[in-house]
């Protein structure tokens, strides 16, 4: 398993999701262009995300397929559910 410390921002609107979620989302991360990697949300100091609210999250992958060469620190990445995409990131740290 690979873990990362990660500041996502959730977008808000018309198009996007108009519910909070908690700790275990799994979402769909972008890296690589046309290629999809599942990974699980643990939000941290509070119980939801809120759309429109930014802040630091750890993001959980079973391995680092699809991760792409240059993936760490820096590395920037969009979340999504389906062909929909929700938000935005960076990594901060990659914690193992």
């Amino acid at each position: 398993m690979l873990n990362v410390r990660a500041y996502i921002k959730l977008y808000q609107g018309n198009l996007y999701r108009k519910t909070p979620f908690a700790s275990g989302y799994k979402p769909s991360f972008n890296f690589v262009a046309n290629m999809k990697k599942t990974g699980k949300i643990t939000l941290i100091g509070k119980e939801e995300f809120i759309p429109g609210e930014e802040g630091e999250v750890e993001i959980t992958f079973l391995d680092k397929d699809y991760l792409g060469n240059d993936f760490g620190s820096g590395k920037k990445f969009t979340f999504s559910e389906g062909t929909h995409i929700l938000g935005e990131g960076r990594i901060l740290k990659v914690i193992n």
